[in-house]
């Protein structure tokens, strides 16, 4: 079994079954948007869980595929549903086919007798809606010191290179030679975070994973973040540094993008012009890269950004 991107789902009761994340190679795979069941397992037997993406399954777990077209939602309240009866089942009464055949569920019913999927969808969203609420709350208490005028902090100029630790240049990969996939393609496309196809290419490329991606051609100065792994073209070049969260990253970008004003379709960033390249940053009382405000601005933008979701939508009818 060898290491990929593609999550490989067992009996476990955390992590949303998953177990591992494995390559395309020799294994079934199972489209996403549906439930999985687990059959056994000590303490994990008779679990469901909603699963978003593309999977693999091992032999301690079943697909449930809904007959109908269901929301996200909804198939979130029907895994609960098929959760709360897991006393049923244990390490010594598994779920085989026959048992699976004549096990019923508890759901809503609408006016005609039929399962209620308009509420169950309702239901799930207004759930959602008080968990980010929560988050919301959470991220206001800890960023409420932070003063989110930008031109009331102190700045100054530092190299890339002294902010990243790991920069690497994207590899060729000619059009005629990509393969179909799941993996996103990273160019110098201003749009879409900059991915520009998905691929399952594994030779001849280079892969990388949470970190910023600065375009040398094409959309030339153009940053964005990628918390996933993606394959890198020759047209981006890769900043990492293994000390930084989301929030740092996602602050360092919006400051990157600057770099777009110097350059042009026929002025690039080559290695020798990114070596000289310097970025403005917030500075603490010691003359250093402020990251501990750089995170809790973004927490805190975050959080109105969210304030702002949560007022605009979900509004439950019971």
């Amino acid at each position: 079994m060898q290491d990929g991107d593609i999550p490989l789902v067992s009996a476990k009761k955390c992590d949303n079954g998953y177990k591992a994340f494995i390559s395309e190679n020799g294994k079934r795979l199972y489209e996403g948007h549906c439930i999985t069941l687990n059959n056994d397992g000590d303490g994990g037997a008779g679990l469901a869980y909603y699963q978003p993406i593309k999977m693999a399954l091992d032999s301690h777990v079943t697909a449930l595929i809904p007959k109908v077209p269901l929301s996200k939602h909804a198939m979130l309240f029907i895994a609960r549903s098929i959760s709360m009866q897991r006393s049923l089942f244990g390490h010594g009464r598994s779920i085989n086919m026959a048992r699976l055949r004549i096990f019923r569920l508890m759901l809503p019913m609408d006016g005609n007798s039929q399962p209620d999927y308009a509420f169950m969808e309702e239901y799930m969203m207004a759930v959602e809606k008080r968990l980010l609420m929560q988050y919301v709350a959470y991220l206001t208490r800890i960023c409420n010191q932070v003063e989110m005028d930008l031109s009331e902090k102190k700045w100054r100029a530092f190299a890339i290179y002294n902010v990243f630790s790991d920069i690497k240049r994207g590899k060729r990969l000619k059009t005629g030679d990509h393969i179909v996939g799941d993996t996103a393609y990273v160019s110098s496309s201003a749009l879409n975070n900059g991915v520009d196809g998905f691929i399952s290419n594994t030779v001849g490329v280079r892969i990388f994973d949470n970190c910023i991606t600065l375009a040398n051609s094409g959309s030339v100065g153009k940053a964005f973040y990628h918390p996933y792994i993606f394959v890198a073209s020759d047209h981006v070049t890769k900043l990492k540094n293994e000390c930084f969260t989301k929030y740092i990253y996602l602050f360092i970008v919006t400051v990157a993008n600057r770099l777009s004003e110097k350059y042009s379709y026929n002025r690039e960033i080559n290695d020798k012009r990114l070596e000289r390249e310097k970025i403005m940053l917030p500075i603490d009382e010691n003359g250093q890269p402020d990251f501990d405000y750089m995170e809790k601005y973004m927490q805190k933008h975050e959080a109105l950004l969210l304030n702002r979701y949560i007022k605009a939508k979900i509004r439950p009818r019971f």
